[in-house]
């Protein structure tokens, strides 16, 4: 059967007020991964044995200067049975407990993000590909109820579905908010993740889940006894709602991505994707308290409704009497893992720090021996003295678009200082750090100093993926900056040349 046309049913100008809608990059790409996921499920079975060897993979491509982006998927197509359909607006499919409930996320998604898309789809066991492109301006201009498709002949064995989205608009993902783009995706489908199930691409890059580690001591009500895993498996019915996952202890206390809990609905989180974590106060405490540094967890809930963009649930009171009843169980005598959250304080002993400074030392050591730092030193002393870099540093630091800042005011001795933090990602300028000293009539000292996100030195360590894996370095950075406005009241000459030599030694160790 050759389709001609599929509808798109209600007035085209309703369309434009897609736009507005508020939504965020991660839920927006989202629902394309939805779709092929759900695809996924659906032809499980039949994908498997279609191919020796098969992978269910998503791959996001996205072209700044092109203002494209490119959503492909080797899951099972748009079939025939179902391609109308899903064109139509609010045409809800029959089955509809999958992750593709609401018939309407790939047109919303879509007309958010771009002027023009473009669905080009082969359907697992038939012999035609068809494609449908969608030209928001048009449709509007023509006031059109449907769209043409375009039908050729494929493969026998190709089964696809691709959507390319042209003339990005100002909600897609830009190359500042990429990162976070890339960390939501990885956080929102990592069970998916998890069991190898599905690869997720972005850029070429296969998206990975670190899962966070769970603590391993004794009970402080029993420091000397044996060492639990302070992880409690969770399963509790509340009429039609249902819980069901687990809540722990972090061993590392976390403020920002790792603390808090993720709510999971049909297999993928709704609410609680990487910096975005659910923390009711009945379970995390107090706002900054030990245990809400170190309290997190998954839940899967059943019987509750999420919004359009699943971003959130929507009986929010329910969760709530919920977590109270969950609260329960993490409160009971034998497993208070609440109390542990409150009282426990880990820090290294000796014997911890001295094993940690041997493998320094021996890892040094050895880096030094294939890297003589006499070289290293005098080229750094040689670019310390090159007016042409230092120059350029300068210039491409005033004009380099500042993507967050942070301003203190502290007292020193009486003497009153202003310092405004200000991020900036360019990796041209060599300098980790740059301080400038301002005039100012109502402060002892005013300086703004700029830090380099995107500096070599952070991309040589695989250790720098989170927020709190560059915090210790900004903290260190920062400390460094005051040394050198006090300084001088201590009878320093020119401290600045401190910085200077640092910043060229950082780059070429």
């Amino acid at each position: 059967m050759t389709i001609a046309t599929v509808s798109i049913k209600f007035k085209a100008g309703t369309y434009s007020v897609f736009r507005n809608l508020q939504n965020k990059p991660w839920h927006a790409i989202g629902e394309y991964v939805d779709n092929a996921v759900q695809s996924y499920e659906d032809h499980k079975e039949e994908l498997r044995s279609s191919a020796s060897g098969y992978q269910f993979r998503v791959a996001i491509d996205i072209n700044w200067e092109l203002r494209e982006m490119r959503i492909f998927d080797n899951a099972a197509g748009i079939s025939e049975k179902n391609f109308s359909r899903a064109f139509e607006p609010a045409n809800i499919p029959v089955n509809n407990a999958g992750l593709h409930e609401f018939g309407m996320g790939m047109k919303t998604a879509s007309i958010w993000l771009a002027e023009v898309w473009i669905v080009r789809t082969a359907a697992l066991g038939e012999s035609l590909s068809r494609t449908v492109e969608f030209d928001l301006q048009k449709v509007l201009r023509e006031e059109s109820e449907v769209l043409g498709v375009v039908s050729a002949p494929k493969q026998a064995g190709d089964h696809f579905t691709e959507i390319t989205l042209k003339g990005l608009t100002g909600n897609a993902p830009s190359p500042y908010n990429f990162g976070k783009v890339k960390n939501h995706l990885a956080s929102i489908y990592r069970r998916y993740i998890r069991t190898g199930e599905l690869e997720l691409y972005i850029n070429g890059e296969l998206l990975t889940y670190r899962d966070p580690e769970i603590l391993n001591v004794p009970a402080t009500t029993d420091p000397e006894g044996r060492s639990i895993l302070w992880k409690k498996e969770i399963d509790f019915s509340m009429g039609k709602y249902h819980a069901r996952g687990f809540v722990g202890l972090l061993n590392e206390l976390s403020t920002s991505i790792n603390n808090g809990f993720s709510l999971f609905r049909r297999g993928r989180v709704i609410e609680g994707s990487h910096d975005e974590k659910y923390r009711p106060k009945i379970l995390s405490g107090h706002e900054g308290s030990p245990r809400y540094k170190r309290l997190f967890g998954e839940l899967e809930l059943e019987g509750f409704d999420v919004s359009f963009n699943k971003g959130s649930f929507q009986e929010t009171a329910e969760i709530e009497a919920l977590m109270e009843a969950i609260k329960v169980e993490l409160t009971a005598k034998d497993f208070n893992l609440l109390k542990q959250g409150d009282d426990y304080r880990k820090g290294k002993g000796k014997e911890e720090s001295a094993k940690v400074a041997k493998t320094i030392v021996d890892k040094i050591r050895t880096e030094t021996k294939d890297k003589p730092l006499d070289a290293a030193i005098e080229a750094s002393l040689e670019d310390t003295a090159n007016k042409e870099l230092d120059e350029n540093n300068t210039r491409l630091e005033s004009s380099t678009k500042v993507v967050s800042s942070h301003t203190d005011e502290i007292n020193i001795k009486g003497e009153t200082y202003r310092l405004r933090m200000e991020m900036i990602t360019e990796p041209s300028i060599s300098n980790l750090y740059n301080l400038v000293i301002e005039h100012s009539d109502t402060y002892t000292k005013s300086a703004v100093f700029k830090i380099n996100m995107s500096h070599p030195f952070f991309g040589r360590f695989d250790n720098f993926e989170s927020e709190e894996d560059y915090k210790p370095i900004i903290l260190m950075i920062r400390a460094l900056v005051i040394a050198e406005l006090y300084a001088p009241s201590e009878g320093a000459r020119s401290p600045g040349i401190v910085r200077k030599i640092f910043n060229n030694v950082l780059k070429n160790l």
